[in-house]
């Protein structure tokens, strides 16, 4: 494919940031002595922006209560302040793929539905070298799958939506893609089964596809 500009999620795309989460998560269970989440509790529960994280790691019968789900949240994003470098680097290929698209000159670009301020610090960690152009996490504009915000990445780099692809491992990114006029390129190796991914325009298995599908 000949594209120019490439968004990439960033959870469980670029990176497992699992345990990173799960950690700031039973930080606020325990203030509220409630169960700890596990792995696959927070793999099962991410992909559409904090707040509905935190309503989905509590038990049931607190979930309608809206008071009391945004006091956890408002915990967790303090407690997340102490875990969020809980990352153990990107993916395995992941960071010499983007680095290749970038000497090929590609626009690398992120937009993750995680709270700003931590995809940026994030980023920053996995990426010092300032490869990736515009970084995103969930602002007051709409968040994934609203095709908002990778049109106006698209719109900021004066490049149409049909020359650029977004790359995530969930069913949330491939809507985004979709909804944004963009290829979408589906990640195997992230937080979601292959049969979730199967509206993709195109399915990949390892990072190290991204330099073969984009010359």
């Amino acid at each position: 494919m000949k594209k120019k500009l490439l968004i990439f999620d960033l959870d469980g795309t670029i990176a497992d940031t699992i345990y990173s989460i799960r950690d700031g998560v039973n930080l606020a269970m325990d203030k509220y002595g409630l169960p700890h989440r596990s792995y696959e509790d927070i793999r099962a529960a991410i992909g559409n922006g904090a707040r509905l994280l935190i309503k989905r790691s509590i038990p049931v019968e607190l979930q309608d209560d809206e008071a009391f789900c945004a006091r956890v949240f408002e915990d967790y994003d303090k407690f997340y302040e102490k875990t969020y470098a809980n990352v153990d680097g990107c993916y395995e290929g992941m960071s010499e793929a983007m680095h290749t698209l970038h000497a090929r000159g590609y626009k690398l670009c992120v937009l993750s539905n995680k709270q700003d301020a931590y995809t940026k610090k994030i980023i920053g960690l996995l990426f010092p070298d300032g490869i990736i152009e515009f970084v995103s996490g969930q602002t007051a504009l709409p968040a994934k799958p609203d095709p908002t915000v990778p049109k106006m990445i698209a719109e900021m780099f004066k490049v149409a939506p049909a020359e650029c692809a977004f790359i995530g491992d969930s069913e949330v990114d491939v809507k985004t893609g979709k909804n944004a006029g963009m290829t979408a390129v589906a990640c195997t190796w992230g937080y979601r089964s292959r049969d979730m991914l199967e509206d993709a325009d195109v399915i990949i298995d390892s990072p190290a596809c991204l330099t073969e599908i984009f010359e």
